[in-house]
């Protein structure tokens, strides 16, 4: 059986053991946590936030803050770092967004009339659509006739199952 870390060794951790427990706990991956795991991971956590912390600080130009901009730099900026990317990407500007969407547009737009063979691949996609929209009006406009709907072996009109069979029958 593996020893527990000493009582002082838990007293220099910075992060609650409890809510670290918590957050290991929470993948589907993980049955039990022994104290030397928790211990562990508690501490290598701490190590990355004061690594990433830092970092960020270098790059600051203040040196009293430390604001979000600078740490999502490092991570953008940073090889080893580079798994954090898509959860702390560099703050834009709503009009540095708007500016993106249209450049993106308009390369799809240059790229798409520029290439006869997508042209022909979106032709089938617009072909395929048109279709599904053709279903969609040919079911709304059958919904606009009366629906054959049955309740308790009667439709809705009022004749029982039989009475449509053979109506049905008298039709053909």
């Amino acid at each position: 059986m593996a020893a527990q870390p000493p009582a002082q060794k838990m007293r220099e951790l910075r992060l609650p053991l409890s809510r670290v427990k918590t957050i290991m706990k929470s993948s589907p991956h993980v049955e039990s946590i022994g104290q030397d795991g928790l211990f562990v991971v508690t501490k290598a956590t701490e190590m990355f936030i004061h690594y990433l912390t830092e970092e960020a600080h270098k790059q600051s130009r203040k040196a009293s803050s430390l604001e979000y901009k600078n740490l999502a730099e490092v991570v953008q900026t940073n090889e080893t770092l580079e798994f954090l990317k898509e959860i702390m990407p560099r703050k834009i500007t709503v009009r540095q967004f708007k500016e993106l969407m249209a450049e993106k547009e308009a390369a799809a737009r240059s790229s798409s009339s520029d290439s006869s063979d997508s042209d022909s691949d979106s032709q089938s996609d617009t072909d395929s659509a048109s279709d599904s929209n053709s279903r969609q009006q040919n079911d709304d406009s059958d919904s606009d006739q009366e629906p054959d709907v049955k309740i308790n072996g009667k439709s809705e009109s009022g004749k029982s199952d039989s009475s449509e069979k053979s109506d049905s029958d008298n039709e053909n």
